[in-house]
């Protein structure tokens, strides 16, 4: 084999054209939505964090709960709401707390399988006129698969599988 054969890229087990590319590079599909397929070929979510933000906006948001019992007692004069209005601004940073540190650990999460899915998508091929992904190797799968269970599979690996959309979840696991 010279070296010219040996660099031509092996041809999709599906349909057999070597017009695939590998996922990473893949941006449209056949009708041409980008973002869709970038988004059904991501190896891991894209928003993780956000931590600053959301505790600002729960800051505010319990701030106006407590303003507004205050205002209700002095309105109404009944004096009961304060308290009803501090115990709501506590619940509200209470609950604020709690979504930044799972957005926390769902980026820690994703940071440390990181690596991972990126061994995995190594040598993944996106083959446009099947749709599908498929291994070069020949391992973990064979035959091309869909984008969703691709990502289903990469995402489960790397340990983060649980923050898959609905419809990504749906897909079964691609066969070996």
């Amino acid at each position: 084999m010279t070296r010219e054969e040996s660099n031509k890229p092996a041809p999709c087990p599906g349909c057999g054209t070597s017009e695939h590319v590998p996922v990473e590079r893949a941006r449209t599909d056949r009708s041409g939505r980008r973002e869709d397929l970038a988004t059904r070929l991501a190896s891991g979510p894209d928003h993780t964090g956000g931590g600053c933000t959301h505790l600002a906006e729960g800051i505010v948001i319990a701030g106006m709960a407590a303003a507004a019992g205050a205002y209700a007692a002095d309105d109404r004069n009944l004096p009961w709401l304060t308290a009803v209005g501090a115990v709501a601004a506590v619940l509200i940073l209470v609950a604020t707390i709690a979504i930044v540190r799972g957005e926390n650990r769902d980026a820690r999460r994703v940071l440390a399988g990181a690596a991972w899915a990126a061994e995995l998508t190594g040598d993944a091929r996106y083959c446009p006129g099947c749709r599908g992904v498929f291994s070069a190797s020949g391992s973990p799968w064979s035959q091309p698969v869909s984008p969703e269970r691709f990502r289903l599979h990469v995402w489960t690996a790397a340990g983060y599988g649980d923050l898959l959309d609905a419809k990504a979840k749906a897909g079964e696991p691609p066969s070996p």
